[in-house]
């Protein structure tokens, strides 16, 4: 098993915490950064009312950022605390690998999640960490500009 099989694993392993606990909390608040192919996935007309509405932003990096500031404006694809495209194949990445992103031989968990807080991954911990990959903790959000904070080294 390679680390994303153990990341998907792991990403599984939350899914009913994530709607019945957390209430989705990290597609309720923060941003969601895009590439200007996953922010064309919104639909040309309620990317205009995004963008009109200061929610959606171009970036420097030639992207956009979703801001996904308060409960009453969640991410547009949220309902019921449940992601409506979440078995869509082209949604954007950052939703795909949330609260886990590898990058190299490195693991990278978002503090923003609450369990990455409750410490629901330690069992995927140890098996990255045996394979040989450093574990991280960050509070960056869908970025791939994270804080490095280490966490565990291998």
């Amino acid at each position: 098993m390679d680390a994303e099989q153990i990341a998907q694993k792991a990403r599984k392993s939350i899914s009913r915490f994530c709607f019945e606990e957390c209430k989705s909390y990290c597609c309720r608040k923060g941003y969601l950064i895009l590439t200007m192919l996953e922010a064309g996935l919104i639909g040309a007309e309620k990317r205009k009312e995004l963008e009109e509405q200061g929610i959606l932003k171009s970036n420097e990096k030639g992207g956009y950022s979703l801001y996904l500031g308060t409960p009453e404006k969640p991410c547009p694809h949220l309902s019921d605390y449940k992601c409506t495209i979440h078995r869509k194949y082209n949604r954007p990445d950052a939703c795909k690998k949330f609260p886990i992103f590898i990058e190299g031989k490195v693991v990278k968990l978002s503090t923003r999640c609450l369990a990455v807080k409750t410490g629901m991954m330690y069992p995927y911990i140890a098996k990255w960490i045996s394979m040989g990959y450093a574990v991280v903790e960050s509070d960056g959000m869908y970025d791939s500009d994270f804080y490095n904070v280490p966490l565990i080294k291998a």
